[in-house]
């Protein structure tokens, strides 16, 4: 009696404590905007904050790339790992210290060292990974090796990066790995919500998720990445990515997102995952027609369409879900899913359009 006394206040202890992706999910949109004004200046031939010799366009993807990003991805998965392995949450002080090196690395991004700034990003990346690994080994959660490795390869992208290494590589194996786990998290995180959401609103719902089809589109979408990363213009490649571009909409189509139109976090989730079947879609088109449109269209909708729609949709989610009002309608947050979503079709030209 006295041990389950213990593990009763064990769980009382975690519920009081705050949950470790409010300081991040808050430096995640305030990074977003510091980043773009810092470089924003230099569109009307003004001076950029911070070292020069640095294009714009790289600042532009560093910033996000290797800044915002992981700073979603570590509040996210701070939280949602105890849940997934039974391993106990992170510590406060954990948290803090995290908090921390990322002030530093973006302190050190935006105002001495553009590769220093990146290599503590990387070492931000490899502690949420050392942390992670830990929960997932000793509860033996086999299913979350695969969020290990992804972790490793982004941290190796960004130490490529941070090194001035094989740079279009770095972006590429960065890139794939960050598409990845939004494909893992978003293949446990949308169709669960989409099934709360109908359920919550009185009516029923039955996924029929196919074992077969989960595992052919993880294949191809592996094959795909791996041998974009390799030959991001052989034309197998572009095989391969239209094959991953159906094999995921055919899985996509099994979480049926047309039952949550009326939710603006539930559809947006389920929009953000169309964009990674439409980048390999765009990808495969770039491919087999490069002179009809530029492989910037299929990044932007990876980037932009997919993580960036989903990152605010499952901030959104987290925060409300915490805040015990899950499927609460909210304005300002329809208004940046909206934003978001015409901001990334504003940047994918018409093919055959002039490059």
């Amino acid at each position: 009696m006295a041990a389950d006394g213990s593990v009763l206040s064990f769980d009382a202890k975690q519920r009081q404590m705050s949950p470790p992706f409010r300081p991040f999910f808050l430096i995640a949109g305030l990074d977003a905007i510091v980043g773009a004004a810092v470089w924003l200046p230099t569109t009307f031939g003004m001076q950029a904050i911070g070292p020069t010799g640095i294009s714009p366009g790289a600042w532009h993807r560093d910033v996000l790339l290797f800044g915002m990003v992981p700073t979603i991805l570590t509040g996210f998965l701070l939280t949602a790992l105890p849940r997934w392995t039974g391993r106990r949450a992170v510590s406060p002080p954990t948290t803090r210290l995290l908090v921390a090196l990322w002030l530093c690395s973006r302190g050190t991004f935006l105002f001495l060292s553009h590769s220093a700034g990146l290599a503590l990003s990387a070492l931000l990346v490899l502690t949420l990974f050392l942390i992670a690994a830990r929960q997932v080994i000793a509860s033996r959660a086999r299913r979350n090796l695969k969020i290990l490795f992804l972790l490793l390869v982004f941290c190796g992208g960004n130490v490529l990066a941070a090194a001035s290494y094989q740079v279009e590589l770095a972006l590429r194996l960065a890139l794939v790995s960050i598409i990845g786990l939004v494909m893992i998290i978003g293949g446990r995180v949308v169709p669960a919500l989409t099934v709360a959401y109908v359920e919550n609103a009185g009516r029923r719902i039955t996924l029929d998720r196919s074992a077969v089809l989960e595992h052919t589109a993880a294949v191809a979408a592996v094959c795909a990445f791996g041998m974009w990363v390799v030959a991001p213009q052989a034309q197998l490649t572009g095989l391969a990515c239209a094959l991953a571009a159906c094999s995921q909409a055919m899985r996509a189509a099994q979480w049926k997102g047309w039952r949550s139109v009326a939710s603006s976090i539930v559809l947006a989730l389920h929009i953000g995952y169309g964009w990674i079947i439409v980048g390999f879609g765009l990808l495969a088109i770039h491919i087999f027609a490069p002179t009809s449109l530029g492989q910037a269209a299929a990044i932007h909708a990876w980037t932009i369409g997919a993580i960036g729609t989903m990152g605010l949709a499952i901030m959104a989610s987290m925060i409300r879900k915490h805040s015990r009002r899950a499927f609460a309608s909210s304005v300002p947050a329809t208004g940046a899913f909206i934003a978001v979503t015409t901001c990334c079709l504003s940047r994918i030209p018409p093919v055959n359009a002039a490059l």
